[in-house]
């Protein structure tokens, strides 16, 4: 039978119990304000009972203690949040890019593309109702000047869109690297806690917070090991493993969404990487764009221009540079041809040289409309408006998509708040009750030690 001790030490144990009770009360209350804390909660339990023989076996409990401290955490809820930042960077990056090339085009405006083919064209129309006029032909030249500055300024926005896009790139893949060493070091940290015994929560949360974070720069999946370390793996790659921390993959393919280490290739799918990816392929997809439309100017316009005769009554003179044949230069070199730079009379109104023939002009006016092969069987404005078109489509539905995915982060985020957040009613109503309970353990406890005080005092007689 349990001596005369025995109460004394229940009690006891019941006491350092419920002071942990507060303790950890009290930790909450502290990390209510902290991002990404996880309410902790002790776990209680019945210690197995003293058994003892007395007119048969009987069972005498030894009072409660403490079998470990636990996070309050909806797994589930991990998953979807992981996957939810991972499409809210993805159509971030995306939704930001798209308006900015959005802004390049600048469709509708008469900043835009289409403003200056129309005023090249209207040129042409006035040139053929005055064909001797040199302010005609100036204006012209004008015209031509500054659809050509349009459309190489416009390469040249495109070109550091690109830039930026890579260096954006590139700094996201070194966030995820860091990402990965400060998960890996954690793991350390945690497996020699978890192995001797201890709950490392607060690092638990770090941790999480890590992968969390690393979820909005790449889709991300991980598996957690018996020890209490993590393996993580970003874009299927195994980024962190029971060893340590791995780098990134660095090449990109924008076209089909994808990094390669040099033997394996990896699809990303989700995160800000994506959305780079995609947005790097769309600047891609309109350099190209710009590119066929310089080249079909140059071609189509320079064919007519040369089959007249201009002012000086010279024929085969090229309005842009670049001739007819490719290959061309495409966007980035896009400019007037030298004679009709230096002089506006080398521009051709005639087919023929004899004064006032403005037939050319008209031709060249009217040619507007014309469905090329080069552009796949559409007219030079209906080209660049359904490209326009398509942009600001895709952009739409990327800032459609990303508000989709904001509100359901909204939503994740009550939930998780509700699961795992501090509610100050909670622990303040946990710790009148771990209050109460440590002094009436320190009552009994009190009681114990007289009764024994007295029992010893009865064996000194």
């Amino acid at each position: 039978m349990a001596g005369s001790f025995f109460g004394l030490n229940m009690t006891s144990q019941a006491l350092r119990a419920f002071q942990r009770g507060l303790e950890v009360t009290g930790h909450n209350i502290s990390n209510v304000n902290t991002p990404g804390y996880t309410r902790q909660r002790v776990d209680f339990a019945a210690l197995p009972p003293l058994n003892y023989y007395q007119l048969g076996w009987q069972n005498l409990g030894q009072g409660v203690g403490i079998t470990g401290i636990s996070r309050i955490r909806d797994q589930w809820l991990d998953s979807s949040s992981f996957a939810n930042q991972g499409n809210s960077g993805k159509f971030n990056a995306l939704s930001t890019g798209l308006k900015r090339i959005d802004g390049i085009l600048a469709e509708p405006s008469d900043r835009g593309l289409l403003n200056s083919l129309d005023q090249f064209f209207n040129s042409w129309s006035g040139l053929a109702a005055n064909p001797g006029d040199a302010g005609a032909r100036t204006a012209v030249r004008n015209s031509g000047q500054a659809l050509a500055d349009r459309i190489r300024g416009m390469d040249s926005a495109l070109r550091s869109e690109v830039g930026r896009t890579e260096t954006e790139l590139q700094t996201t893949v070194g966030r995820i690297n860091e990402i990965a060493e400060s998960i890996a070091h954690l793991n350390q940290e945690i497996r020699r806690s978890v192995t001797s015994g201890g709950s490392p929560n607060d690092l638990l949360d770090q941790r999480d917070g890590l992968v969390n974070e690393l979820s909005q720069f790449v889709n991300v999946e991980k598996r957690v090991f018996p020890d209490g370390a993590y393996a993580v793996y970003a874009a299927n790659f195994t980024l962190v493993d029971s060893v340590g921390a791995r780098q990134f993959p660095s090449n990109f393919d924008a076209a089909t969404g994808t990094v390669s280490d040099g033997t394996i290739t990896y699809h990303v799918r989700g995160g800000s990487l994506a959305g780079l990816l995609a947005r790097s392929n769309v600047l891609g997809e309109q350099q190209a764009q710009l590119d066929t439309l310089a080249n079909n100017l140059r071609s189509e316009i320079n064919t007519l221009h040369r089959s007249g005769f201009n002012k000086l009554g010279a024929t085969g003179v090229d309005f842009f540079n670049g001739g007819i044949t490719p290959p061309f230069g495409g966007a980035i070199d896009f400019d007037l041809s030298a004679a009709v730079k230096a002089n506006p009379d080398a521009i051709s109104a005639g087919t023929s040289n004899r004064p006032g023939d403005g037939g050319l002009a008209q031709t060249l006016s009217d040619f507007r409309n014309s469905n090329l092969a080069g552009l796949g069987g559409k007219s030079f404005g209906a080209y660049w408006r359904d490209n326009v078109n398509r942009v600001a489509t895709e952009a739409s539905q990327a800032a459609n998509s990303l508000s989709t995915e904001e509100a359901i982060s909204a939503q994740i985020s009550e939930q998780r708040q509700a699961v795992s957040g501090v509610s100050l009613d909670d622990e303040m109503a946990n710790m009148m009750r771990f209050q109460r309970s440590y002094q009436a353990a320190a009552k009994a406890l009190s009681i114990f030690d007289q009764t024994t005080e007295d029992l010893l005092g009865m064996l000194r007689r």
